[in-house]
């Protein structure tokens, strides 16, 4: 209870500038088990055989400059963590003399050292679990500053102990307790964890199946991504959600790609990522539960809660059924 407490407070302290949180209250609409759901995965699971609940420009519930498409989030950090969301899309910026996180040009009020100190007490707390940070430089925000490539490792040396290494069939046993760091940028004295080569948001399937993961020995591995994120509509954008839960179920040759597949995405000129939502998440859960050898991180919009802005946005509906598929 103690620990618990001292967790609050942090966060509290950590996301100051942001809305106000509860975080005593913890788990959202009593899924009380989702904060240490990963304690029922066995040991020798793969990570690329799982159904991992992610968040889509994770932070940015924190952005007070609000326009219809800052926001892809209702919930803080410390918040999606409770409702079981294990991988957390976070977009550094170098500006103002502080890596902070951003959404386009829009400040989350969270700086990263903040963020990452907060999850990595989550993963003390709950040692069971493992956290995927999923790493993007904004250049929106800081217009490319070359301080970011310059000073990454820096901030993340304080965590060196608690990164693993990536590496093709790595497990659940081993990353208990740890971060997983995948970066889609090259930075000095890097990759610390993995880095991302030829992510591409287009929907041709070539495209989707041609990025890998480099370890930190500069061996590469085999990274299918859909994020196609802006679709020419609804049914467009499940086209490609379904087709790579599809292909991850067909693949039976070693070694499985890892495998990021986006339900986010925003429909029409002006974004408007509730309305992709709306059509989307809920469809994905239905499918995961009906397809039980479907696999990947699955980003998502609006995780943890199935209404914002007046929508059925199914958010807390898909985060249950991929932890649900795992057991």
């Amino acid at each position: 209870m103690v620990k618990k407490l001292v967790f609050s407070l942090f966060i509290l302290l950590a996301m100051a500038g942001c809305k106000k949180l509860d975080i005593e209250k913890g788990i959202i609409d009593g899924a009380k088990d989702a904060v240490d759901w990963m304690a029922d995965v066995p040991d020798d699971a793969m990570l690329s055989r799982l159904c991992i609940p992610g968040a889509h420009d994770a932070a940015s519930a924190g952005i007070t400059d609000w326009t219809l498409w800052t926001h892809t989030q209702d919930l803080d950090l410390a918040e999606l963590w409770n409702v079981g969301v294990r991988a957390f899309d976070l977009r550094p910026a170098y500006k103002n003399g502080e890596m902070g996180i951003y959404h386009d040009k829009y400040s989350a009020n969270i700086t990263f050292k903040e963020a990452m100190d907060a999850l990595s007490l989550a993963l003390e707390l709950h040692p069971s679990e493992t956290c995927i940070i999923i790493m993007r430089h904004e250049v929106e925000a800081d217009a490319a500053s070359p301080e970011w490539h310059a000073y990454m490792a820096d901030y993340l040396a304080p965590y060196r102990e608690k990164i693993i290494a990536y590496h093709n069939g790595i497990t659940i046993g081993e990353m208990r307790g740890k971060f997983l760091v995948l970066t889609r940028n090259v930075y000095l004295n890097g990759p610390i964890g993995g880095q991302i080569n030829s992510w591409s948001s287009s929907p041709v399937l070539l495209q989707q199946q041609s990025a890998t993961v480099q370890g930190e020995n500069s061996v590469t591995w085999p990274l299918w991504v859909q994020d196609h994120y802006n679709p020419t509509g609804a049914d467009d954008k499940w086209e490609q959600v379904q087709r790579m839960f599809d292909l991850v179920a067909e693949c039976d040759e070693e070694p499985y790609p890892l495998v990021i597949n986006h339900t986010s995405g925003y429909l029409g000129d002006l974004p408007d990522y509730r309305s992709n939502a709306r059509n989307i998440n809920a469809r994905a859960a239905d499918y995961v539960l009906s397809h039980p050898s479907t696999a990947g991180i699955v980003m998502m919009d609006f995780a943890g809660v199935d209404r914002s802005g007046g929508k059925d946005v199914g958010g807390k509906t898909l985060i249950e059924a991929l932890v649900q598929s795992n057991r």
